[in-house]
């Protein structure tokens, strides 16, 4: 009788060691992933501000992952001066004081290792426009590359011998299957009368397309307006891509300005 309870305790005994090495084993296995998982982004912020003493001014953010993919992400930063967000895009935007967080939109959540993602927004500002800088994805602290505004002159812009030129940005742009987004367009200096710019697709997905024409004074050359594109609903499971081409005649010279729309599909 005593042999048979000790052999009844030592299997006892050896399954609670079986089952400490399984859960040892476990928290290890848990431990191990969380460590493989890897962060990183680096952020490219480019500003344009009008006005003196106050004014408003249009920013573009480029976000790069630089760490594993991401399934949904958001990003945060802190206004150094009194700056106040009237208008965005791309991005679910809120701000609480002086900070800042863009959360990923519907259509937007996943951004594989090494791939960019364009957002922006139209702000305020009074006493001066300083750049955030600490800029943050998913709480990982970004780099950061500063594109500085002009600065802004207290009197009207004279016309320039610069050649006139049509800006677009950003130069690539992802559009959520059935849905739209927008680049922003302005003038490089003042024109001498009214510019009416329009856009065409040059080749890809006819699915995607632009528009309508956008009509600059000599007024507003520099306040960045939306151009808006739209992607179509289809039946396939792939991305669509098309090249446009924005333009003016009233524009002496060439004034193509040929950039990109990516339709993000939603039937795989």
């Amino acid at each position: 009788m005593r042999f048979g309870k000790g052999s009844s305790r030592k299997r006892v005994l050896t399954s609670a060691g079986a089952t400490v090495l399984l859960a040892a084993g476990a928290v290890m296995g848990v431990t191990a992933t969380a460590a493989d998982a890897a962060a990183g982004c680096a952020v490219t912020y480019t500003s344009h501000t009008w006005g003196t003493s106050s004014g408003g001014f249009a920013a573009y953010i480029d976000i790069t992952n630089t760490g594993d993919p991401l399934s949904g992400w958001a990003l945060t930063f802190t206004f150094p001066g009194t700056q106040q967000i009237t208008s965005s895009f791309s991005a679910q935007w809120s701000q609480d004081g002086r900070l800042v967080t863009a959360r990923n939109p519907s259509w937007g959540g996943s951004i594989p290792s090494g791939r960019t993602f364009g957002i922006g927004f139209n702000g305020s500002w009074t006493g001066g426009n300083p750049p955030p800088t600490d800029f943050a994805l998913n709480g990982v602290p970004c780099t950061v590359k500063l594109v500085p505004s002009p600065t802004p002159s207290p009197t009207p812009t004279p016309p320039s011998p610069e050649r006139l030129r049509i800006l677009v940005s950003p130069s690539r742009l992802t559009v959520p299957e059935g849905g739209t987004a927008s680049v922003q367009v302005r003038l490089s200096r003042r024109p001498p009368g009214n510019v009416v710019v329009g856009t065409a697709r040059v080749s890809g997905d006819t699915d995607l397309s632009a528009g309508p024409p956008l009509t600059f004074t000599p007024d507003d050359w520099d306040v960045p307006q939306p151009l808006t594109v739209t992607a179509a609903e289809d039946d396939d499971a792939v991305d669509g891509q098309a090249t446009f081409d924005t333009r003016s005649s009233q524009i002496t010279g060439s004034s193509a300005v040929l950039w990109n729309a990516v339709e993000q599909d939603d039937d795989r």
